[in-house]
């Protein structure tokens, strides 16, 4: 007769000591399995803003015209756009009829060269009209954090992963758009530098190294400049996954038209 073939099947759930949320499983051998899980996820465009004015009704008209006509999104904006913002930040528009005319809604996110704490775009549920400067501004050319995305403390294990995802957008000029990421205060990748391209797409996997406080990350799709990183950052804290965007004309767009940040622990 011969053999027959069969799974092990799982022994028990693993769950999270203070939540009771189930994180993997134990298989019938004693072997842990954690379940990988989604940190942060967005579909919804967040850009700086390109040189434009924002009337005192709110109504935002932007010199350069995006790829499309965008529902809803989220645009940098740098000090003095909006009344009374002394600092600039990420606001939501929706830009539904026109690719350069929006509406520009309180409810600010971040300061100055964007957010430094968490920030995943949502669409909000009460939608109040800022008043406009209705003087002309300057879109920025200084490196702006778009989107910040908390990592719990330890929660990557001695071998897990970070993998970080991310579509940008750009239009097609001569001056450099460019997009990075952040683990914690490092830098661990960077795209190409957009030019007559549209944008294209990064994938970077951030890995710790047997240990809870070294890491190498590596660009895994998409077009990227430079060697792998190696970062020192200590995950047994929480920490954070940044993702900026720069350009360099002020009449220019970086955008990140969507992002995904995955976990995938490992001890």
């Amino acid at each position: 007769m011969p053999n027959l073939t069969y799974k092990l099947a799982n022994s028990a759930f693993l769950t999270d000591a203070a939540t009771g949320a189930i994180t993997g499983a134990l298989g019938a051998a004693a072997q842990t399995q954690y379940f990988p899980r989604i940190l942060g996820c967005a579909g919804i465009p967040v850009l700086i803003a390109n040189s434009g004015t924002i009337a005192t009704s709110g109504v935002v008209t932007l010199g350069t015209a995006l790829p499309i006509a965008y529902r809803g999104c989220f645009m940098y904006f740098p000090a003095s756009a909006v009344v009374g913002d002394a600092t600039g930040g990420i606001y939501y528009v929706d830009m539904d009829t026109s690719t350069t005319v929006g509406t520009v809604y309180a409810g600010k996110n971040g300061v100055a060269n964007g957010v430094t704490a968490a920030f995943s775009p949502q669409i909000p549920t009460t939608l109040t009209a800022v008043v406009g400067s209705n003087a002309g501004y300057t879109g920025s050319t200084t490196e702006t954090n778009l989107i910040n995305v908390a990592i719990p403390a330890g929660v990557i294990g001695n071998n897990g992963q970070v993998r970080v995802t991310v579509n940008w957008s750009t239009n097609s000029t001569a001056g450099a758009k460019t997009g990075k990421v952040y683990l914690g205060v490092t830098q661990v990748a960077q795209s190409a530098a957009y030019t007559t391209s549209t944008g294209g797409t990064q994938m970077i996997g951030i890995r710790n190294r047997g240990v809870l406080n070294v890491q190498t990350a590596r660009i895994i799709g998409g077009t990227s400049t430079g060697a792998a990183t190696v970062a020192a950052i200590d995950t047994s804290v929480a920490t954070f996954i940044n993702i900026s965007a720069t350009t360099a004309v002020a009449t220019d767009n970086t955008i990140i038209d969507g992002y995904t940040v995955e976990l995938l622990p490992n001890d």
